[in-house]
């Protein structure tokens, strides 16, 4: 989703994620189906009081020593380096890689990442464009081999690169 600053993108995302209710409409309430979701905000606060080994452990144990997992997301973002480092202590970009990093490794019907290139490096910001892409790719070809929600056919999503 593109749009100009203060355009509502953040609210959005925020609302398909369940953590805002919209407006009435029309003095209706507004019906959001409930999905699965895994949601990176624009804004992380570290607040895990451990290393990145046993934060990512912790949270997605499945997917955090799969070997697919592990080459198409975990080493292109570099998440080895700051792997025994805690997580309160992290940069920005650090941060930034270990939070997609847990969000793609969530089992979800719809990924919401709000900003997934904020506080990275120009090369960082090429790498993990390229990780959602595919990781996208591959969750296409995973969503098509089990059969789909009813609510997932109506929703559609493009994605630009």
């Amino acid at each position: 989703m593109l749009g100009e600053n203060g355009t509502g993108k953040t609210t959005f995302i925020r609302m398909l994620a369940g953590l805002l209710k919209p407006d009435l409409v029309e003095g209706s309430d507004v019906e959001i189906p409930e999905f699965n979701v895994s949601y990176e905000p624009q804004k992380i606060s570290p607040k895990f009081q451990s290393t990145v080994r046993m934060f990512l452990h912790q949270k997605i144990r499945d997917l955090y020593m799969h070997p697919q997992f592990m080459s198409d997301v975990m080493r292109p973002l570099l998440i080895e380096q700051p792997m025994d480092q805690e997580v309160v202590n992290l940069s920005g970009g650090e941060l930034q890689r270990v939070a997609l990093t847990l969000c793609l490794g969530k089992p979800a019907d719809i990924y919401l990442i709000d900003e997934p290139t904020a506080y990275l490096d120009s090369e960082q910001r090429i790498v993990s464009s390229k990780v959602i892409k595919r990781f996208i790719l591959w969750r296409k070809r995973f969503i098509r081999a089990k059969k789909v929600k009813k609510e997932l056919t109506l929703v559609f999503c493009y994605i630009i690169f």
